[in-house]
């Protein structure tokens, strides 16, 4: 009906092009009525193609950097360990933004485990979300678990100084056994948390010169004997020994610049049990200290149980008093309230 009305007016004035002024107001209105017709759909189809988009360019940035960072690392780790990777898969996806790196098959250790966390840049709330806030950061971990017995119990880290207060609030080993100290020979930026200074004259030669070339991209370099999480129970083994080296990941075409930090955890894999041999003396602080941790857990847990015993008898008595007669329920709130007020009194007393 609209073109009919344009056709008839155009018609009917002495335009001096007519069938141009027809053709060009038809399909203005034309264009008019499919944007409003379709223009949902057309929203909607543009935020799909976003979203496919933003999963695809996002997903492939994320694989080209975790298989370039790997790269760097995998001649260092096959000149060290008989078996790297698994399933096959020298790095394993686990997500489009979590890579897995499994290692074993060398003397002192038992196993290795790290993990390669990127920025979700292939979800598009998430990737919205982070620049609302404090950005994500890519991070590669490496957890060693060594051989038991093979060197001394001991807690001990290198962070940078930036950050090592909120590293150190974040581990329960390192806030409950550690203190702070700086090193010479260690970059101006970094600092230690260690148990001992046996302990930390014995690792920081191991793993100095190396962690000074890349301390741009440290996050925290750790040996402990220690679980990261305070334990809810009271542990019947000794919690096994681990090396544990966390960096930031540089841009995939800078990330060579990481590879000093993975020799120095290399590095420790043999140093520790030929170097790290604490004194006597030395030992037993060190075993004390695990003693009284443990004893300040199984207070926790007693404490625990003994709330959790109360609650169960609370709620035990209130559903035998639902099932007595109205006559005996005022009876026992009368009791009751005797038992409060004689307690009141005695704690005036007290006081008095």
């Amino acid at each position: 009906m609209n073109f009919i009305r344009i056709v008839t007016r155009l018609l009917d004035t002495d335009h001096p092009s007519p069938s141009l002024a027809i053709l060009d107001s038809i399909t203005n209105v034309a264009i008019d009525e499919l944007r409003e017709k379709y223009s949902y759909e057309v929203l909607y189809l543009s935020i799909i193609l976003l979203i496919l988009v933003t999963y695809w360019v996002g997903k492939r940035h994320n694989e080209v950097l975790a298989k370039t960072t790997m790269a760097v690392m995998l001649p260092l780790f096959r000149s060290n360990f008989a078996r790297v990777g698994d399933n096959g898969a020298e790095l394993a996806i686990d997500s489009p933004h979590e890579y897995i790196i499994y290692l074993t098959g060398r003397r002192h250790v038992a196993t290795v485990h790290g993990l390669i966390k990127m920025r979700p840049r292939q979800d598009l709330i998430r990737t919205l979300f982070t620049l609302l806030s404090t950005p994500a950061q890519d991070i590669c971990t490496l957890n060693v678990t060594m051989n038991p017995n093979e060197y001394s119990d001991g807690v001990f880290a290198i962070v940078p100084k930036s950050t090592g207060t909120a590293i150190r609030n974040k581990h329960y080993d390192l806030t409950t056994f550690t203190k702070a100290s700086s090193q010479k020979a260690l970059d101006s930026s970094l600092i230690t948390l260690t148990e001992s200074s046996e302990l930390t004259d014995a690792i920081v030669p191991l793993v100095s010169e190396k962690l000074n070339k890349a301390v741009k991209w440290l996050d925290y370099f750790i040996v402990s004997d220690q679980p990261t999480h305070k334990p809810d129970t009271v542990p019947t083994q000794p919690h096994a020994k681990r090396i544990s080296l966390s960096f930031r990941l540089p841009n995939a075409k800078d990330a060579r610049e990481i590879l000093p930090l993975v020799e120095a955890l290399v590095a420790c894999l043999d140093g520790l049990p030929r170097g790290c041999q604490v004194s006597s003396v030395t030992k037993t602080k060190i075993s004390k200290a695990r003693e009284e941790a443990l004893k300040e857990i199984g207070k926790k847990v007693q404490a625990e149980r003994a709330r959790e015993l109360e609650e169960k008898r609370l709620k035990e008595k209130r559903e035998q008093e639902k099932n007595l007669s109205p006559e005996a329920q005022r009876k026992l709130a009368a009791k009751e309230e005797k038992k409060a007020l004689k307690k009141r009194q005695k704690q005036v007393t007290k006081k008095v």
